[in-house]
């Protein structure tokens, strides 16, 4: 949970429900998950490549300064050892449910917004990461969700004007067919 994957189901979902209930708000939100993910993708994979920075379990130098010995406790997420950061699962996290609660109001905080802290205590506590990487996340996070609710109306308005149009369902549909098999193809290469 938290990672790239559980939100592009979260997209699929939205995107379902908003469909087929008519759910003019779950659409939309649907629509800037998309969004934002595909944009924080630009800056979240040139992060990764270029920074390679030891995850904390695979710095036995730094283990052996504050003769600390640490596990990952995260084998399946935390296995590329010169990926640290930043925290991909604090990113997308924040993120996602930022952008959630700007759709959803002050209600959905307490259905959701538990998950940053959460997250960001587990990546930490799972071996995986340092603070700075969670840290970095989230602000990362933070940031492209401002950006997204930022053009927020924009994306609305040219979904609008698209929907005008005979095809658009279908194209629709398409795009968020390709949206999550590139998404997961693309984790799946990182994992």
């Amino acid at each position: 949970m938290g990672d790239g994957p559980f939100w592009m189901i979260v997209v699929l979902f939205f995107a379902l429900i908003g469909q087929f209930f008519d759910i003019e708000s779950v659409s939309h939100s649907a629509n800037l998950l998309i969004f934002g993910l595909m944009l924080s993708n630009f800056m979240f994979s040139p992060l990764k490549k270029k920074i390679k920075r030891k995850r904390p379990y695979a710095n036995s130098q730094m283990q052996k300064e504050i003769n600390l010995k640490i596990d990952n406790r995260d084998l399946r997420h935390g296995s590329k050892e010169f990926e640290s950061f930043p925290s991909g699962h604090a990113f997308w996290t924040s993120l996602s449910v930022f952008i959630i609660i700007s759709q959803f109001g002050i209600v959905s905080i307490f259905i959701i917004g538990w998950l940053i802290p959460i997250m960001i205590y587990l990546r930490l506590h799972l071996g995986v990461h340092y603070p700075s990487d969670v840290i970095a996340g989230f602000l990362f996070g933070a940031i492209n969700a401002m950006i997204t609710i930022y053009l927020s109306p924009t994306i609305k308005n040219l979904i609008d004007n698209l929907k005008h149009y005979d095809f658009f369902i279908v194209l629709y549909w398409v795009f968020i067919a390709f949206f999550l098999i590139i998404g997961f193809k693309s984790w799946s290469k990182r994992v």
